[in-house]
């Protein structure tokens, strides 16, 4: 045994929540999420439980992120519950789930523009590639 101590890492909260969110989206294990992003399996169950344990009172106190993580450990516990599903069942679930995402998608898109546009006017910034410029 060696007397070295261990580094202490310290991860973002949004790391952590990211993490959290593919645990419970893909159906991965924890040993094998923790293998993946080289993080030690007791912390991993740390943030589970601190997250979990968090009064979530309403969706305008939460970060996009946290509240994606808070419905996809909603979804989970209870696709647990109810037990297996029907193909249709499960198709429609996987179109609403990809609608929301696509909508979602196309107003974060909107914004960006946006931002793009402001930089463009206020700042004389101009970020966006041209589409005919080669090196």
């Amino acid at each position: 045994m060696s007397n070295k101590a261990r580094e202490r890492k310290s991860y973002s909260q949004d790391f952590k929540l990211r993490m959290l969110k593919e645990y419970y989206e893909s159906g991965s294990t924890k040993y094998s999420l923790c293998k993946k992003y080289s993080v030690d399996y007791v912390t991993f169950s740390r943030w589970e439980r601190y997250f979990e344990s968090k009064t979530l009172s309403l969706p305008s106190d939460l970060t996009e992120l946290e509240h994606q993580v808070y419905m996809a450990r909603k979804k989970s516990e209870s696709s647990k519950a109810t037990g297996p599903q029907t193909e249709s069942e499960r198709l429609r679930e996987e179109n609403l789930r990809l609608r929301k995402a696509l909508a979602y998608s196309e107003l974060r898109n909107e914004a960006l523009h946006e931002l793009l546009k402001i930089g463009r006017e206020q700042y004389g910034i101009d970020l966006l590639k041209k589409a005919g410029a080669k090196r």
